[in-house]
């Protein structure tokens, strides 16, 4: 059986021999790769639906719309109920296998919204209707979605949340989705956590198809549940702090969210090391990972050891600082910032909270930049502007949906997605024009049809596998173009992880610089395609702008023979490269190079 990996990334290589070392460290845990055809765990879903009076209209249509998404990917082994509440409860499918999907959505299609939020009662009836056939080897699950306040029967959020608890640790875990401004943001994060499951705010009804895709896949994905990470350290090291808002169980253990196939999952942690006379090498931390598998009763184990070398003063101070590090801390310490903020704002004290934002913002800006670091430089303007226009439900729920996906969620890499999205929705930033931006950005893009590998560019893109492989298309050329020296550099790379990119030299190219990226095969779309070709353009861009290249150019991307549909392809291409420009301008052109014609429309269409 595949583990997950426990990688570890220090602000610096190295500890101190005669002086205190404080040290930051990524701890990143990287479940495997998913794999073709795969076998997932059967689902035992449970739908639970508000149809209060205030989700009359597109939220009750798009609430529909997407629980029939939902059905209509389940397979016939899996497990579905639907139940719908108001100030009453009703099961309107009982706990059923998804053999006849017809029936079940005719059954979803006429749900209509009427009177008050029975929250708690709806919630109690969905998870009875997974725990009736509740198996250990499944995944049970209860979805409640939501736009209001629990009004009716309990509403008491420390008992709703007690009840949630209760049974997760019956392994029926809990997700909840907000949707709109108007529902209880405190009750519904802490049941997600409570309940093992993921907390979304929805802010237009129109998310809520794309969000049950998000759920379903990352379900579908599940390989560890009941997840904890102990941290030892070792000797007279301490640990200062643990960066991430996480939950500790009664043992000390930190509670991780669910391991998910190809997510990986950072905890971002400050050691305090004394200085370590006589030794070459120091043990600082060790890191144990625990989780249950899907199908065996079995608990699973993973455990590494933090190792640096050390060296004097001097030779430590001359070692660069990690970027990677230094953001991922700054990230961390906004979202800490926001939280504090949404407590002063409970507290009436909006101007303390509205500079504890502006100063937020000036730290981060300090840190290297990326593309996040400036989403999320732009989201804290945004929200002191909600403060300051006393928009303060909308600004609580930002604030506390951010801090949630960065510091705990499981989906913890996807917020530069949300940010992204969230931008697209609207129709302005605060500073820019869209209209004018938006041209600006598609001045800075082309498309040509031609060889990728004559243009005359700082860096060109090689789409490739985990091992470099001279397989097919666009890696075949670039391989011949560039000589046997790109072979050798190949072998010190080693390999690259899917969605990753790593660099090389051009060498007989007539770029300086060959970017490489592990892109995916097209299967259907069920294994996180469209995810991991997103993350093909981000990496790739961000290591461009690290390298200071003004040009860049890409070929069509998990296009041909990998299979990816050609105009899926150049949607997330031209959209990526949009986003990135928009917030870069380093890079001055980016050309999609096309080799077949069916590409070069498709990308043309796109960029129109």
């Amino acid at each position: 059986m595949k583990v997950p990996e426990i990688e570890f990334i220090p602000l610096r290589n190295g500890v101190s021999s005669d002086t205190t070392t404080i040290l930051d460290v990524l701890v990143k845990i990287v479940p495997p790769e998913p794999e073709a055809n795969i076998q997932r765990p059967a689902l035992n879903l449970g739908l639970v639906i508000d149809r209060s009076g205030s989700m009359q209209g597109k939220k009750i249509l798009y609430a529909r719309q997407a629980a029939c998404y939902a059905v209509e990917q389940l397979l016939p082994t899996d497990r579905v109920s639907v139940t719908i509440y108001d100030d009453q409860v009703e099961t309107l499918v009982a706990s059923t296998l998804a053999k006849k999907k017809t029936q079940i959505t005719r059954q979803i299609e006429r749900i209509q919204a009427r009177n008050a939020t029975a929250l708690h009662a709806g919630w109690v009836e969905g998870g009875v209707q997974v725990s009736q056939y509740f198996a250990p080897e499944q995944l049970n699950r209860v979805i409640l979605l939501s736009d209001g306040l629990a009004n009716q029967g309990e509403t008491n959020p420390d008992v709703i949340a007690s009840d949630v608890k209760g049974l997760a640790q019956r392994d029926v875990s809990t997700t909840t989705m907000g949707v709109g401004d108007d529902y209880n943001e405190d009750l519904l994060e802490a049941m997600a956590n409570s309940g093992d499951g993921n907390y979304y705010y929805i802010e237009s009804s129109e998310q809520l198809p794309e969000i049950f895709q998000m759920e379903l896949q990352g379900l579908m994905a599940t390989f560890g549940r009941n997840v904890t990470l102990g941290i030892e350290p070792q000797g007279e090291v301490v640990l200062v702090d643990v960066f991430n808002d996480l939950e500790l169980t009664h043992q000390g253990q930190f509670k991780l969210p669910n391991l998910v196939l190809g997510n990986p999952f950072v905890v971002v942690v400050r050691l305090k090391v004394p200085a370590v006379a006589g030794e070459q090498q120091a043990d600082l931390c060790q890191f144990s990972l625990a989780w249950d598998g899907n199908e065996q009763e079995e608990r699973f184990q993973q455990q590494a050891m933090l190792q640096l070398p050390v060296l004097a003063k001097a030779e430590l101070e001359e070692l660069p600082f990690n970027p990677e590090v230094q953001r991922q801390v700054a990230l961390m310490m906004s979202a800490r910032a926001k939280q504090e903020a949404v407590q002063r704002v409970d507290q009436g004290e909006y101007e303390i909270a509205s500079q504890l934002i502006n100063d937020t913002r000036q730290q981060l800006l300090r840190a290297p930049q990326s593309p996040l670091i400036e989403q999320e430089a732009q989201s804290l303007v945004e929200l002191d502007a909600d403060l300051k226009a006393r928009r303060l439900r909308q600004y609580r729920k930002r604030s506390h949906y951010e801090s949630h996906q960065y510091q705990k969620s499981m989906r913890q890499s996807s917020l530069g997605d949300y940010y992204t999205k969230r931008r697209d929705r609207q129709s302005s930033y605060q500073n820019y024009p869209h209209q004018h931006q938006t041209k600006a950005v598609r001045s800075r893009i082309k498309v040509i049809q031609g060889d990728i590998t004559k243009q005359p560019v700082d860096g060109i893109v090689n789409s490739t596998n985990k091992y470099f492989s001279r397989d097919v298309g666009v890696a075949r050329a670039i391989n011949r173009a560039a000589g046997p020296e790109l072979q050798e550099a190949f072998q010190q790379l080693k390999s690259c992880r899917l969605g990753e990119a790593k660099l090389t030299y051009g060498y007989h190219l007539p770029s300086k610089w060959i970017i490489h990226t592990v892109v995916p095969n097209w299967q259907g779309g069920h294994q996180r395609e469209e995810q991991i070709l997103v993350q093909c353009y981000r990496n790739c861009l961000t290591l461009a702008e690290q390298q200071s290249m003004r040009t860049i150019a890409f070929p069509a991307i998990s296009t041909g023979a990998r299979g990816f549909p050609a105009d899926k392809a150049a949607k997330i291409a031209v959209r990526e490269v949009g986003n990135f420009l928009a917030n870069n301008s380093s890079i001055e052109k980016v050309i999609f190079v096309c080799f077949e014609n069916r590409d070069y429309h498709s990308y043309q269409d796109a960029l129109q």
